[in-house]
């Protein structure tokens, strides 16, 4: 927990003087310096960029690895990362996995982040305070309801496998209890470190309760909307985490541990160069400060913008709670021992609520953390043998 505080003081330190730094592409590996297209070119599966406009007037990027259209699968990256999740390991990385088995591969950058800064009206560095202006309730029910539909559409099926990572599975729980008619258009939601239920953090995340209101309270004084800005955090990522021989030790063996899960073996020294190339990829204090309520709250609710606006917005004084009875699709929940912000204690409360968990897998190797779901070295044989049994039988 210490060792956790000396790494969240010292970024808080740097990132005051982030206007001063600069990317250092130098540090970098080609990998690190390469988008997903370029990515999936160089590991032999080109991809094709679309464009998505949502209800709300988002416009959102979403590449496709043509596969198998009878066998469509989206990818929902989570909360901070980009859509560069599913691909930067290269030949090892889920999209590659995938594409590899045939399967018509997707994946939607969500609203804000690096790939879908764009809105029809709004721009997000002249109106940050209407663009940032969402939550996970909007990515829910916008973004990967009008992802589906158009994957549907271009591919003519009538179902299609959504796999989510982190707060990316809290998406499709958000678009089934609120748009029960997606239930039917899933075919299987496969849920990488699930997260709905907060009440059973470990590590810094622990702390989320205590200084979380405070942190967004000193945002709001701040009036900043965006947070960890691709364009202005990363640099300060490679400024620090890419400077031997301290940056791996304070990044990964102190900071990554401390807050998602204790495997720093799982993201070995060189892969840094690669990491801090697309991490991180932008979100939204109102979000941030969802998650903080349900943990708070410890209520899977909608977000509370106190009695009396509550009152004009849901016709009462608390937020509703999202109904995950009406999650009807068939689910399946892959967890990690060594997860610090999706338990197994939570994940377990996730399961009983869910009404069509079809799989559930704790999966064997202790050390096996929250980010080890998308950039751990040990993918191929801790997490795949698993989850490819499972999608192979739903298909």
């Amino acid at each position: 927990m210490k060792k956790g505080l000396i790494f969240l003081a010292v970024i808080l330190h740097v990132t005051v003087y982030s206007q001063l730094l600069k990317q250092q592409p130098e540090k970098l590996s080609e990998d690190g310096r390469l988008k997903f297209p370029e990515l999936a070119d160089k590991y032999g599966f080109p991809a094709q960029e679309e464009s998505i406009t949502t209800e709300d007037g988002y416009i959102l990027t979403l590449y496709h690895i043509p596969g198998d259209t009878s066998k469509p699968v989206l990818l929902i990256h989570g909360n901070t990362p980009t859509i560069d999740c599913w691909i930067i390991r290269g030949n090892s990385s889920l999209a590659i996995t995938l594409a590899h088995r045939g399967y018509d591969v997707w994946a939607i950058a969500i609203r804000g982040t690096r790939y879908s800064r764009k809105h029809v009206s709004l721009d997000p560095d002249l109106q940050p305070a209407q663009f940032f202006d969402y939550t996970f309730y909007e990515e829910g029910i916008y973004d990967v309801a009008a992802t589906i539909d158009f994957i549907l559409q271009k591919t003519g099926q009538e179902q299609l496998t959504a796999i989510g990572h982190s707060v990316g599975t809290t998406l499709l729980y958000v678009l089934g209890a609120e748009k029960p008619e997606y239930n039917d258009k899933i075919k299987l939601a496969v849920s990488l470190a699930p997260i709905c239920f907060l009440q059973n953090l470990r590590g810094l995340t622990r702390l989320g309760g205590l200084l979380g209101p405070g942190l967004i309270d000193l945002l709001t004084l701040l009036n900043i909307q965006e947070v960890l800005s691709y364009d202005q955090i990363t640099p300060v990522f490679q400024a620090i985490c890419l400077n031997e021989p301290l940056g791996y030790e304070l990044c990964i063996k102190i900071g990554v541990s401390a807050i998602l899960g204790d495997d720093p073996k799982g993201l070995e020294p060189e892969f840094q160069k690669t990491l801090f190339g697309h991490f991180p990829g932008g979100s939204t204090r109102k979000l941030f400060s969802h998650l903080v309520q349900v943990l708070t709250r410890k209520k899977f609710a909608k977000y509370d913008y106190g009695s009396i606006k509550n009152l004009a917005v849901y016709g009462s004084f608390e937020p509703p709670e999202f109904d995950l009875k009406k999650v009807t699709m068939k689910s399946a929940l892959f967890v990690g021992k060594e997860d610090f912000l999706s338990p197994p204690a939570d994940a377990e409360l996730l399961k009983a609520a869910l009404p069509n968990v079809v799989h559930y897998q704790v999966l064997p190797y202790e050390k096996f953390s929250h980010i080890d779901f998308i950039w751990g070295r040990y993918m191929p044989d801790i997490l795949y043998p698993y989850l490819m049994e499972v999608l192979d039988k739903y298909e």
